[in-house]
């Protein structure tokens, strides 16, 4: 079986746990009660599961378990990292790893048919800021939060997956939606990206660093419901990966462009003017290269290259999001 073909067996696959579980929420309490969910599977802070259905606090309790591959080291290793680096990863994350993920056709599909991102972009792009820092927070990781914070995150995929399979305008040749290839290539843009964005903005993680950030993605992976036989076993694997699935996704498409351009409206929103919102743009040109970034259709600006060493200053204006 080629690469190719081993990356289209895991887009027919979802989550079939999670899916049950809503399916049996569905049955049990109507659809409208999986609707009244969405705003707590989007808050991190509140991880309360005692008014839920029983149903989901088994469910729960059965998934709070770290898998083997979790090293307390590499832990502790990749929040110091990020919260060492929280401006300059946030930078990363909204220019590169965001946009990253829309050049996956058929997933930026998904994303575009459920309109999360398109209807208030900035209040979902705050919605992954804050699971961001939650997954990234030592403490949540030691006092066993973590599970109630991607319970959250796999029944939201879950959910979003039934309305959109129950809505008839699905098609099965763009894959299973959020299926396998997708949940573990957006794990990529959040680890692997993230530290080859730092790289490209000249500061390279040393050698422990990479081995953890990647290891402990790769738990939060497992905890969102990434399949193990998918997931990229440490750094090297995790650039090989990425660039197999970049070659079977990534192409230009109306979904990925209107996602990018409902992105940068976003930043365009809390930025002081014209010229920071134009430097952005081409700190996001310059991150993804010229070739993503014409596949996304962000345009170019009369930023010259070498402005963009100010990076710096306006990276504290991604901290308010991530």
């Amino acid at each position: 079986m080629t690469k190719h073909n081993i990356l289209s067996h895991y887009r027919l696959i979802g989550d079939h746990p999670a899916d049950l579980l809503i399916q049996s929420l569905v049955d049990e309490n109507g659809i409208e009660y999986i609707r009244s969910l969405f705003p707590f599977f989007s808050n991190y802070k509140d991880l309360s599961f005692g008014n839920l259905d029983p149903l989901i606090q088994d469910f729960l309790k059965v998934n709070s378990n770290l898998p083997a591959s979790f090293d307390k080291k590499n832990m502790i290793r990749a929040t110091d990292y990020y919260r060492n680096n929280q401006e300059n990863i946030g930078l990363v994350l909204g220019l590169y790893s965001l946009p990253y993920c829309y050049l996956g056709a058929d997933g930026a599909r998904v994303l575009s048919f459920s309109a999360r991102l398109n209807k208030d972009a900035f209040k979902r792009l705050v919605e992954t800021g804050n699971f961001l820092k939650a997954v990234l927070n030592h403490d949540n990781w030691s006092e066993g939060k973590i599970f109630a914070i991607c319970i959250k995150v796999r029944l939201l995929h879950a959910s979003i997956r039934y309305f959109i399979l129950k809505s008839d305008r699905w098609d099965m040749k763009w894959g299973y939606p959020i299926n396998q290839e997708d949940l573990v290539g957006t794990n990529l843009a959040f680890s692997l990206i993230v530290l080859r964005g730092m790289e490209k903005l000249g500061l390279q993680a040393d050698d422990s660093v990479k081995k953890a950030y990647i290891n402990l993605w790769n738990v939060i992976g497992n905890l969102l419901g990434v399949q193990d036989d998918i997931v990229p076993e440490n750094y090297l694997a995790a650039i090989k990966l990425d660039k197999e699935i970049s070659k079977h996704q990534f192409k230009n498409s109306p979904h990925g462009s209107e996602l990018t351009n409902s992105l940068m409206n976003a930043f365009r929103s809390i930025v002081p003017n014209e010229f920071t919102a134009e430097l952005l743009q081409e700190q996001s040109r310059f991150l993804l290269g010229e070739n993503y970034a014409n596949m996304l259709e962000i345009k170019t600006t009369t930023i010259p290259k070498s402005v963009l060493s100010v990076y710096n200053k306006t990276s504290a204006l991604m901290s308010k999001i991530f």
